[in-house]
């Protein structure tokens, strides 16, 4: 089941269409249909516990033990997982969620999906977990449940090092039998600081403009303004054009410090010349809307890295 979060009912209702999708699956290819049935009509109650719509359901059990009915996401969605794990072991497979922007998931589903995690594992039913997310993920879930954090492998995904932007660049080009100049490869390291995304424009448009082999650094020299501006339209303007007036002041006050590390809140009221109090509305706003985040308590820190260059290019 992979889910993308968003902090809103659909959410809710996408991830009751894929549970439903994967028991249909599960259906499919079982010959054992009790649980798979039971499974069905815990789900279906679940659905009209909270009024979800998710099309024609076609619950194929009428239920009459109630589960997943109480109200309570945390109990109810548990239920609903459970009853789609035993379904799984029962048709000898496994039910897998894949949760991206998990840290925008309520709290309450959070608590849901732990408690079903933590039984299943005392029943040895084949239910998984696998989220993605900002870093916040971590202090969602220690605050769902005290006993959560240990349930968990949590591995960091961010910039690229220096050793892997060359492997990233020069394998596909030694591939296709071409080189790059070594100082090319330091040169698109400063450009990017190792971001995935923006490697792979810096490497489009290396392709698409350099010449003759090895590329060199005057090639990436050439390119860099092209590259800041297509970055610029097709990733910093998304995240900037849906922003308030207000919200943009403290993205700006943001800028004005070091970015290796979390800014304190309290710095950024100072430098807005504001109290905590009246700023603090417009932080939670951008941390919902996914701009900034909160690393350690007090900081914010952008979700993206290179923003403030953005803004001070954009707003001087």
């Amino acid at each position: 089941m992979v889910v993308e979060v968003r902090n809103s009912q659909s959410d809710f209702e996408e991830l009751a269409l894929r549970v439903k999708d994967a028991l249909c699956a599960i259906d499919f290819a079982s010959k054992v249909k009790t649980s798979v049935n039971s499974a069905f009509a815990t789900l279906g109650n679940f659905i009209k516990t909270f009024a979800l719509n998710i099309g024609d359901f076609g619950i194929k059990v009428e239920t009459s033990h109630g589960r997943a009915s109480s109200g309570r996401m945390e109990l109810d969605l548990s239920e609903v997982l459970l009853a789609c794990a035993r379904a799984a072991k029962d048709s000898n497979t496994a039910i897998g969620m894949y949760i991206d922007e998990l840290q925008n998931l309520q709290i309450e589903a959070m608590r849901g999906i732990i408690v079903a995690l933590h039984f299943a594992a005392q029943e040895s039913l084949p239910l998984y977990l696998v989220g993605s997310g900002l870093p916040s993920i971590r202090a969602l879930v220690g605050k769902s449940k005290t006993y959560a954090e240990r349930m968990f492998n949590y591995a960091e995904i961010g910039a690229l090092c220096k050793e892997d932007v060359d492997l990233a660049i020069t394998v596909p080009l030694n591939n296709n039998g071409l080189d790059i100049e070594p100082d090319a490869i330091t040169k698109v390291f400063e450009g990017t600081k190792g971001y995935p995304y923006f490697l792979q424009e810096y490497g489009y448009q290396l392709w698409n403009v350099a010449e003759k082999s090895p590329i060199s650094t005057d090639d990436v020299r050439r390119i860099a303004p092209d590259v800041q501006k297509r970055l610029d339209v097709n990733f910093f303007d998304v995240r900037f054009d849906r922003i308030s007036s207000r919200e943009k002041e403290f993205l700006r006050a943001m800028a004005e410090f070091p970015q290796n590390e979390a800014i304190a809140i309290s710095d950024v009221a100072d430098r807005m010349g504001r109290s905590l109090t009246t700023i603090s509305p417009i932080r939670a706003s951008l941390i919902k809307k996914g701009v900034v985040y909160s690393p350690v308590y007090g900081g914010i820190a952008y979700t993206v890295p290179m923003f403030a260059d953005y803004l001070r290019r954009t707003m001087r």
